[in-house]
């Protein structure tokens, strides 16, 4: 069985060249997307404050008295135990840089509805 005696069809009308193709009056509407990357860069910069210390003195010192093997002197030495308070005040310095923007790299391939973004 042959195409034409299968499917009635009507014959295509030739068109001259001197008329083109019409557009619709009313226009389209079109969705394009395009990724894109953007960087916000900020510098932070440490900022400490260091305070006056306080030590307290913890139970009693533990005292050692050594004679030298001539006995002309005597070593003595104390051991305390301290607890040594340190004020510390951290803060954190913020200053931003200058933002960009660039396209996407070659996530988006032509006729790929979305190329990617939303992933």
């Amino acid at each position: 069985m042959r195409i034409n005696e299968a499917y009635e069809h009507t014959a295509m009308a030739s068109r001259g060249m001197d008329s083109a193709p019409s557009c619709p009056t009313s226009g389209c509407d079109r969705t394009v997307v395009q990724c894109v990357d953007i960087s916000a860069p900020v510098t932070l910069s440490p900022n400490t404050s260091i305070g006056t210390p306080t030590a307290t003195c913890q139970g009693m010192p533990a005292v050692t008295c050594t004679t030298d093997a001539t006995g002309t002197s005597c070593e003595v030495v104390m051991t305390q135990q301290v607890c040594v308070s340190i004020p510390v005040q951290y803060k954190v310095e913020l200053t931003p840089g200058q933002s960009a923007i660039a396209c996407a790299g070659d996530s988006c391939q032509t006729g790929t509805p979305g190329c990617g973004c939303g992933k």
